[in-house]
C-alpha cells in the first residue's frame, strides 16, 4: 500500500473505536487502500482489536480499552499503510436470476428510467461482472459495482417494506443482493433462488470484498433446479 500515494486521517470515536478516512483521488485505490487495511486489522485480535468494518473508503476498528488505546491503534494503521500488503486473488461467482414480472417488479420502471428496453436492463446487468466492494446489511448483502446504467437509478419513491430473499436491486449505478425478508428502498430487477446466507457455515456468505459476480438469466421454470446453496454454483 505504501506506493499508492495515499494519506488517511483518524478520528476518535467514543473511548474504544476510531474512525480511519482513506483519501487520494483515484476511486479504485481508495477502496483497495481501505479493504487491505480492514483485512490487516482483522489479524490484529491478540493486539486488542475487536471488530472492523471496512466500506467504500472508511474503515471503523473498535477496539478493548483496556488493552490497548486510540494513540496505539493510529500507530498500527500507520505501519499497515506503509507495509507491502499485497493484494488477493479474488473468487468468481455466477449467480442465476429472474428478471422481471414477479421477481423484479421494478425492472419496467428501471428501463423507463434509463430510456431503454427491459432486454437492455437484463444485457447491461448481466453482460459484465460485478465487482463486490463491502458486505453490508442486511445480513451478508454484497454491494456491488459494475456495469454501467445510462442514468443512476433512483430508489424508490416508497421503500418496499418487506424484499423476497434473494432480491436483486439497483440504485445510482450499483447493485445489491437482499439475503433475508427487510425493508428496502433500492428497485428490484430480479430474483435469485440461490441462498447466500447460511447462519450454519463460518464464514455466514461465502464471498468478500473484491470478489466478482456475474448474473446468469434463467427461466422461471428453471427456478426449482437452481434452488441450492450459493457455493454449488461457484465458477
Amino acid at each position: 500500500m505504501k506506493d499508492m500515494q495515499t494519506s488517511f486521517t483518524c478520528q476518535e470515536y467514543g473511548d474504544s473505536a476510531v474512525l480511519i478516512n482513506i483519501e487520494n483521488d483515484d476511486y479504485e485505490v481508495r477502496w483497495l487502500t481501505v479493504q487491505l487495511l480492514g483485512d490487516a486489522m482483522r489479524e490484529k485480535t491478540s493486539l486488542g482489536i475487536i471488530d472492523v468494518v471496512a466500506s467504500f473508503q472508511s474503515v471503523f476498528i473498535s477496539f478493548d480499552a483496556l488493552v490497548i488505546n486510540h494513540s496505539q491503534v493510529f500507530e498500527i494503521v500507520k505501519d499497515e499503510l506503509q507495509s507491502d500488503l499485497t493484494p488477493r486473488v479474488p473468487n468468481h461467482f455466477k449467480i442465476p436470476i429472474v428478471y422481471g414480472d414477479v421477481f423484479g417488479p421494478h425492472i419496467n420502471q428501471v428501463a423507463e428510467i434509463c430510456g431503454i428496453s427491459v432486454d437492455d436492463v437484463i444485457e447491461i446487468h448481466s453482460g459484465q461482472d460485478w465487482a463486490i466492494r463491502f458486505v453490508g446489511s442486511p445480513i451478508g448483502a454484497p454491494f456491488l459495482d459494475g456495469p454501467k446504467f445510462p442514468v443512476s437509478v433512483p430508489r424508490l419513491t416508497t421503500p418496499v417494506t418487506r424484499m423476497e430473499p434473494g432480491s436483486v436491486a439497483v440504485s445510482g449505478l450499483q447493485s445489491i443482493i437482499y439475503n433475508a425478508p427487510s425493508p428496502g428502498g433500492w428497485q428490484v430487477v430480479g430474483r435469485t433462488p440461490v441462498k447466500l446466507f447460511d447462519l450454519e457455515t463460518n464464514p455466514n456468505v461465502p464471498y468478500r470484498a473484491g470478489d466478482r459476480i456475474r448474473f446468469i438469466p434463467i427461466l422461471p421454470s428453471d427456478w426449482d433446479n437452481w434452488n441450492k446453496y450459493f457455493h454449488q454454483v461457484k465458477l
